[in-house]
């Protein structure tokens, strides 16, 4: 299968991106473990350091999930999450 070797400045394609699309980056290098902390400074609040446990830890990539798609939720799916807080 033929392919192509595309030399490509990574500070010129970071100097072009918006913020969105470093946000994004970000997430991939946490969940890639190559970032200590989640760079969301909201999530990073939740997290208890390096104790905190498996059930926390994937609470908090879910809540991760939500909040950097929140544009993506139906309607329905924004009134759960409110009403799941709401009994808290």
């Amino acid at each position: 299968m033929p392919y192509i070797n595309v030399k490509v400045e990574l500070d010129e394609v970071y100097d072009q991106m918006g913020t969105y699309d470093k946000n994004d980056i970000a997430e991939w290098l946490y969940e890639d473990g190559i970032l200590d902390q989640h760079p969301n400074s909201e999530i990073r609040k939740l997290v208890r350091g390096k104790e905190e446990s498996n059930g926390e830890k994937e609470l908090r990539d879910n809540l991760a999930k939500l909040w950097n798609s929140y544009y993506q939720l139906t309607n329905e799916e924004e009134l759960l999450i409110k009403q799941i807080a709401n009994k808290l």
